[in-house]
């Protein structure tokens, strides 16, 4: 029996539009709905994750938040390359089918697992190397280092597990299924959300472990989501072009070769992130514990409101990646446009409440009062800035998904390497903490200007090329 879901993909397609191959030929809205919903409520989970932990860590104590948003530009490395991963998995996955080249996607499933494993081996000690000089901010208090060390500890000691679950959960959706990838992080979210407090506030005969049991209850729920991948990567192996094959293995250097050019330069791109984290946390550490924890609450915060595009983008990406690898050039520009359209009026619908009571929205963080004081105003203007970086993550994924790697790295390195801590920087200079505050704000809409101006450029550059061109991308092995 179809999903409401699969009724709302097929709304308005003609007959024959249905099947594996909807992407390509149905209706641009329902399908890029259908897609999306199942995405967007993945996204919201995945956020809850980090969510829950900020919520019942701000009710155990202001050291305790400011420990997390000190250890998050490290242990976000994680979700880093396992970002990084996943979008090229997706880019590829979904530019076979739109090509014709299905058979290959067992043997695509092998390298990507490849992948993540190695990346395991690399992340888990080196990510263990660099939280101690990381958290070496000037002014930063003892007892939050000693429990940043804790938690980034902890969390990158199940690293391979998250690395795994989210490139496979990628795979799923390169094919055009978001609705499996969404039950696996509900059940994960689910699992989160009852361990949590058990391990934070240890009740009964439980251990009182803080933000160490935080980053313990991370690790299961992940551990919990592979187990549930793997077993659909087997079970499917009979209706899923995504699946373990026996027999499927062969050393395939063009795979490899399109899987780390788009792998390494998102790679780069989500560094971005970490690393504007880390600049801004050691701006902000002089300004004391309240502003850092502060940080850490607005960031999860802008996160919640923003991930709805988020899964707007990543729809996109799958479609654009099938049509482009088809050479359906004017409806690859017709689906990033009406992506645009939706992304910017919902992240400015959701970033509303927010702005009109900064607050009251600070306040679902945490119950501090020196952290509201210290956060409203960022709750407020930055959230105001956040459909302009919906502009640049739909530019970002546009280029990627047509397996340009290095042009998809710009838009997010820019913003968040350069802008923001700049424009953090100069705020802090001419107005305190609340002028770092807006200067981050600035920096995010100049970004935003910028990378909209340049998707425009290079939409109709793309459409101009169009051509009757071949059934997919030619994927070609790097020199010997």
């Amino acid at each position: 029996m179809p999903t409401w879901l699969d009724r709302l993909r097929a709304g308005r397609r003609r007959p024959g539009d249905d099947g594996p191959d909807a992407i390509l030929t149905g209706p641009i809205t329902p399908t890029l709905l259908g897609l999306s919903i199942p995405m967007i409520l993945a996204m919201f989970l995945v956020t809850s994750y980090g969510l829950v932990d900020m919520i019942y860590l701000g009710r155990f104590s202001k050291e305790a938040m400011a420990a997390i948003s000190l250890a998050f530009p490290v242990t976000y490395l994680l979700h880093t390359f396992g970002g990084a991963l996943g979008s090229a998995a997706t880019s590829l996955c979904s530019r076979l089918i739109g090509g014709g080249r299905e058979r290959e996607l067992p043997n695509l499933v092998l390298h990507v697992a490849l992948v993540a494993g190695a990346l395991a081996l690399l992340l888990i000690p080196g990510g263990l190397a660099l939280l101690e000089p990381a958290l070496r901010a000037p002014g930063t208090d003892p007892v939050v280092r000693d429990l940043a060390r804790q938690y980034g500890s902890i969390y990158f000691l199940g690293g391979f597990f998250s690395l795994f679950a989210m490139s496979m959960n990628a795979l799923f959706r390169g094919e055009g299924d978001t609705i499996f990838p969404f039950k696996v992080m509900a059940l994960g979210l689910v699992l989160n959300v009852v361990l949590n407090p058990l391990f934070i506030f240890g009740p009964g005969p439980l251990p009182r472990l803080g933000v160490a049991g935080a980053a313990l209850t991370t690790v299961v729920s992940f551990a919990f989501a592979s187990l549930l991948v793997l077993r659909e990567l087997r079970k499917g192996a009979h209706h899923r072009r995504v699946r373990l094959e026996r027999g499927a293995w062969r050393w395939n250097r063009s795979l490899l070769g399109d899987l780390l050019g788009v792998a390494g330069p998102a790679t780069l791109a989500n560094l971005a992130l970490p690393v504007s984290l880390f600049l801004i946390n050691r701006m902000l550490a002089s300004q004391g514990t309240a502003a850092l924890a502060a940080f850490g609450a607005g960031l999860r915060l802008l996160s919640f409101v923003f991930l709805p595009t988020l899964g707007l983008s990543l729809s996109m990406m799958i479609m654009v990646g099938q049509n482009h690898g088809a050479g359906q050039r004017e409806r690859v520009r017709e689906i990033t446009l009406t992506t645009l359209r939706f992304a910017l009026t919902l992240l400015a619908a959701l970033a509303l409440p927010v702005i009109l009571f900064p607050r009251w929205a600070m306040g679902l963080m945490t119950d501090d009062a020196a952290v509201i004081d210290a956060g409203w105003a960022f709750a407020r203007w930055a959230t105001a800035a956040r459909p302009m970086l919906s502009v640049v993550n739909i530019t970002a994924f546009w280029f990627q998904a047509r397996g340009q790697g290095l042009a998809g790295m710009v838009p997010n390195t820019t913003l968040r390497v350069v802008l923001e801590p700049l424009g953090v920087w100069l705020g802090l200079q001419w107005g305190g903490l609340a002028g770092g505050w807006y200067g981050f704000a600035v920096g995010d809409a100049i970004g935003g200007a910028i990378f909209l101006a340049l998707l425009w450029w290079r939409l109709a550059v793309y459409t101009r090329q169009a051509g009757p061109g071949p059934r997919h991308t030619p994927i070609v092995a790097p020199p010997v």
